[in-house]
């Protein structure tokens, strides 16, 4: 003997599956949006390609190389670059404090000669540059895990407490 359906439960709805064709499609939905975001990321679109913003002033030009969208985790590379068109007695890179914001730095180079804080901004000193001449400087972060959201990493060139030229950046980190 084969004992009978417990209650609530009946033969089309539960094991044919009656009126329930359209789950499927929906669950196959769901599934496709899941694995879109791993393709996505394999096509570059949460980030880690570099961009270059630069400006110009009569004193000096200034470009920075970086990512502008990254992941949690990520490790990256600064790049910033600044031509003389005078003398700069006392070349000083100022960061906004969204390059440090949740981020580890693992190095800066060439090293500043002093490195201090200063209204919410990371100051670098570096020795004076000559009229025509350029220096690179190269800072590697590596992205916090917990980091995430949308934040102004804006550089400027200073003459000592002079400023010359800025370059407005923004910089978005994905989960």
């Amino acid at each position: 003997m084969v004992a009978g359906f417990p209650d609530g439960i009946t033969l089309e709805r539960h094991c044919d599956l009656h009126d329930r064709q359209r789950y499927v499609w929906v669950r196959r939905g769901l599934l496709c949006c899941i694995a879109v975001l791993p393709l996505l990321a394999l096509l570059g679109v949460f980030g880690q390609r570099p961009s270059t913003s630069s400006a110009n002033s009569p004193a000096a030009s200034l470009s920075v190389t970086a990512p502008t969208r990254l992941r949690s985790g990520l490790i990256f590379q600064v790049k910033v670059k600044v031509d003389a068109h005078r003398v700069i007695k006392k070349l000083r890179l100022d960061f906004d404090e969204g390059w440090w914001e949740s981020m580890s730095v693992n190095s800066i180079a060439p090293e500043p000669e002093e490195e201090t804080s200063k209204n919410r901004q990371v100051q670098l000193t570096y020795g004076n540059l000559q009229s025509g001449e350029s220096f690179v400087s190269r800072v590697y972060f590596q992205v916090n895990p917990t980091n995430v959201g949308k934040r102004r990493e804006n550089v400027t060139v200073a003459d000592g407490e002079s400023p010359l030229v800025t370059v407005h950046r923004s910089l978005t980190i994905f989960p």
